[in-house]
Formats: structure tokens, sequence, C-alpha cells
């Protein structure tokens, strides 16, 4: 997928700041150089304690990008750019993006886009008080196919939400949590708030969907105000790897959610949305999202994974040189934010599942029983794992 070359016919490359070039960045790299043209967008430096960790990292050598270590000292050395790409640790998100911000850059920040809901609320300040954007990328709510089902929903071809319901198990081995020093913990050892968990990372994605297919306007999410849920783990970690939770958001809405990174087998995301005149299913084997009138009409909307994973850049590059609406800004994005912060102050504690369910192999760890647990409970809608 490439830009339209025409809309940078006349204009200057965007220049492009990245954050973080391993791990996730080097996909945003890879993007960049392989299907993005020079006229469109290059880039002008990068932010990174261990660049050489990239696989993309001779090539930034040999065209001589600026790199640094921290976000401040690339705009205190007189640096600009017109966007800047933020897929560092989560709790350096709102930090480096106020930076950015503050020194006239655009920003696309990665998901979730910060810890707390109070520190996104000084960033969405700081980009008022600038006139810049941001945009989060969650890339489902980038997708034609969630798009294109919102603005059916808000045009109310389907009535009232009633309950939403998502279900993703995604097995992870030991190098998953191993992978950095503060994958699966509640605090970092320096003392930061990071929340990470499977709910917070991999599957994050899927709980602000539901937020965000239930807001009001295209560019915002509906708000949870009360979250209830058991949270369970069985690798030696601070937070949880597997959650049930439900949220009632501020219309009355019901979402549930059901998470894991310790079953035995995967099942990809999967969900159903029950509105008044019909239900939204997408099956794990499924071609796409099926919308199913109670007259027995279908549409299929497609698959949200059809588009390209990084259609957030494209939209982004795009966005610096040609004004556009929203469409998943951190007042969006928010609402997952709120309802880890809430899941994170539940009065019960994380729960370690027994020993005797727990199977240790040599890369990984996995529970007995507890996929058809899940199974059981997202069919029957409640977040009360029985196991």
């Amino acid at each position: 997928m490439r830009l339209t070359r025409l809309y940078f016919l006349y204009m200057n490359p965007i220049r492009i700041l990245f954050s973080a070039i391993s791990g996730y960045g080097n996909y945003y790299l890879k993007t960049l150089f392989e299907e993005i043209t020079e006229e469109q967008a290059v880039i002008c430096g990068v932010i990174d304690l261990q660049p050489e960790k990239s696989g993309h990292f001779s090539a930034i050598l040999a065209s001589g990008v600026p790199i640094y270590s921290d976000i401040k000292s690339f705009f205190m050395d007189g640096n600009t750019a017109d966007l800047t790409v933020i897929s560092s640790p989560l709790q350096y998100h709102v930090p480096q993006a106020i930076i950015a911000l503050k020194n006239g850059s655009n920003v696309l920040v990665d998901k979730p886009v910060g810890v707390t809901p109070g520190e996104i609320m000084r960033m969405i300040a700081v980009r008022n008080q600038t006139g810049r954007w941001v945009e989060v990328g969650y890339q489902w709510s980038f997708s034609d196919a969630i798009q294109h089902l919102k603005r059916d929903i808000l045009d109310g071809k389907f009535g009232k939400p009633v309950r939403l319901k998502t279900m993703c198990l995604w097995p992870r081995p030991y190098a998953y949590f191993n992978r950095n020093n503060w994958a699966g913990k509640i605090w970092t050892d320096d003392g930061s708030l990071v929340l990470d968990s499977v709910a917070n990372n991999a599957c994050a994605h899927f709980l602000h969907n539901m937020f965000f297919l239930t807001g009001t306007e295209m560019h915002l999410s509906s708000v949870p105000e009360s979250v209830t849920g058991q949270r369970f783990r069985a690798y030696d970690i601070q937070n949880y790897d597997t959650l049930v939770c439900r949220a009632i958001t501020e219309n009355g809405v019901e979402i549930l959610f059901y998470a894991s990174h310790v079953t035995e087998n995967q099942v990809n995301p999967l969900f159903q949305f029950e509105y008044e005149n019909g239900v939204i299913t997408m099956d794990e084997n499924s071609n796409g999202i099926v919308a199913s009138y109670k007259d027995g009409t279908t549409i299929n909307y497609g698959h949200p994974d059809a588009d390209h994973q990084f259609k957030k850049l494209f939209k982004a590059i795009e966005k610096c040189s040609i004004p556009g609406p929203a469409i998943c800004p951190p007042e969006a994005a928010l609402s997952q934010t709120l309802c880890i912060n809430a899941l994170h102050e539940l009065p019960n504690d994380i729960q370690t599942f027994p020993s005797r369910f727990v199977v240790i192999e040599k890369d990984r760890r996995w529970v007995k029983g507890l996929g058809e647990a899940m199974l059981q409970a997202y069919s029957l809608s409640t977040n009360s794992l029985k196991f």
C-alpha cells in the first residue's frame, strides 16, 4: 500500500522522528523503507537507548540520521519533525508525546496511549494548546471494516447497543515476558507505573474496540462507569496473564472481555455485539464481521485485519499535509486506560492458578482446562470464571 503521490507532488517530504526502533518500532521502519517513497516521507531522527538492536540500524547509520538516547536532546539540538512516531515502552508514551507536541510535531503514538487517565488528560491539554494533533495506533480503528461498521451504528441501523463481548486467547512463551524489563509488570524496577498485562498490551486492541464502537461520535469512545472482573496469573509475573471482566458504560451498555496468554490452544479474536435490531459477530475462522438483522438480512463488513497493519502510519503522514478528521485521538483511547486502571484498583487480589493445573513446558506455561473455561464464560456472558 502506497500513499497517493499526487498528494505530495509539490510538497517537501514529511520528516518523521521515530522513538524506539527495535521491537514493534522495527516494523514501522520496515514499512517506511519498503512502502513509502522518499518523496513522501523520510526519517529525520531516532530516539533509542539501544538502536543497534533494530534490524534497520545499518541503514540508519548509512543515511546519517541522527540518533539520540532521549527525545528532549533531539529537539534541544535544534532538530525538527513534522511527525513523531512513538512505539517506546508504555510508560514513556505520554512524556515523549508532550515533548514532541511542545516542539511543533504531530504525534502517532502506539497503543495504549498512556498508563493513567490523568497523564492522558495532560497530553490532551498540551495538544490543544499547541494546535497539533495526536493519533493513537489502534489499527482496527483505522480499518475500513470498523469505520464502515461504526458509521452504520451511528446512523441507527442496528438500534441501541445492549451487550458487547470479545474473547482472545493468545498463548505466549517465556520469551515474551523476558523480552524487556517491564513485560508483565505493574511497576518497573525504577518505580514507574506500567500496568503491563494481557489486556494492556497484546489484546488491548480488542478491549478498546468495544468502547470505540459504542462511542457517540466517530472519533469518540463510550466511557466505562463501573468495572468488575477476575484476574489470574500462571507465569511468575507481577500482573495478570488472564482476565475476565465486565464494564458498564455511561450509556448503560454491558461490555464483556475475555483474554489469556496461558491457554493450551490459540483462539484468535472473536466477538458478538448485541443490538436492538440485530447481532454483529466475528468468528475466529470467519472472513470478517457479519451483521445479522432480525429479519434475516445480513451484511459482511470484511475483516479488520484486511487493511494494512500500518494504515495508521500512512494516514498520519497524509494528515501532515492534508488536514483531516481525527480517527483515533486520545479521547477515544482513554476509555481503555480507564478500564485498565479500574481493574488495577479492584479490591480482589490477582489469583495464582493452582500449581496442579499449570503445565510447565520448556518454552512456556499453560493451564489445563482454562481454554474450555474461558469459552464457557464467553458463551454464558459471565465474568465469573468457573475453574
